[in-house]
């Protein structure tokens, strides 16, 4: 697993970065992208010349980590990188990132690109990014991922293991939320009371029923302070009818 560093070892990657650079070692860069943490790649773009983030960014293969890497960004450094970037190549970018980190992107760019780049994501793609751009910018909505892993209360514990190992890069696999047949949120089991439950439980007989959530609209001071106060590692959003949208 990545780790971040400490500021010592962020001078040193910012260091063979530039000097990576300048030797035009680009299989070099490459390995050095692969191998790093993507906030601290955000981190140390901070501090290099605009054209050093170019030659680097134009070595960025589509991928998760990438996406996680143009998520970390500031708004105006982020702007200012895909300006001029085929729309192809950010497309082929956001589809390995979650809907927010999508919905966020297609905000900063000019309307022809962002469209331009939405008519190449898949349909469904499109239709929860654009739910999700049409909430207000610092709402829950707006900063919500709407791959949420959510499983029907009558499903047996061991049932939900064996799902939830079949899709590894679930996003925030820290609770199993349980919803019923009108995909209402009912209840959450933390992934140590999961493991630990006889496998032929069903989940509605060991989840937690008072779940803390917030609606799409709701300000992100609010869930900061949901966060907080319950000491959440992540918060699920839900309608008006208490249908589950994401975390």
């Amino acid at each position: 697993m990545k780790h971040e560093m400490f500021a010592h070892e962020l001078t040193v990657l910012r260091d063979t970065f530039r000097r990576l650079v300048r030797r035009h070692a680009n299989a070099n860069i490459k390995r050095l992208i692969s191998k790093t943490h993507p906030a601290d790649i955000a981190h140390v773009f901070r501090v290099l010349p605009e054209q050093e983030q170019v030659a680097i960014f134009n070595l960025m293969t589509p991928s998760e980590n990438t996406a996680d890497f143009l998520s970390e960004l500031d708004e105006s450094l982020l702007t200012n990188l895909l300006k001029g970037v085929e729309p192809k190549r950010i497309a082929n970018i956001l589809v390995e990132g979650g809907s927010n980190i999508q919905a966020r992107i297609l905000a900063l760019l000019p309307e022809d690109d962002s469209k331009a780049v939405l008519d190449l994501l898949k349909a469904d793609e499109q239709v929860e990014v654009e739910e999700i751009m049409g909430y207000p910018k610092d709402s829950a909505g707006a900063m919500m991922d709407t791959d949420v892993f959510s499983m029907p209360e009558t499903t047996r514990a061991g049932d939900s293991i064996k799902t939830l190992q079949d899709h590894e890069n679930a996003p925030m696999a820290f609770y199993l939320y349980v919803t019923d047949e009108e995909n209402r949120l009912v209840g959450v089991i933390s992934l140590r009371d999961l493991v630990t439950t006889p496998p032929d439980t069903e989940l509605r007989e060991i989840m937690v029923r008072n779940v803390q959530a917030v609606l799409p609209e709701t300000d992100q001071e609010e869930v900061a302070r949901v966060v907080a106060r319950y000491n959440y590692l992540a918060v699920p959003v839900v309608d008006l009818e208490g249908r589950l949208l994401g975390i």
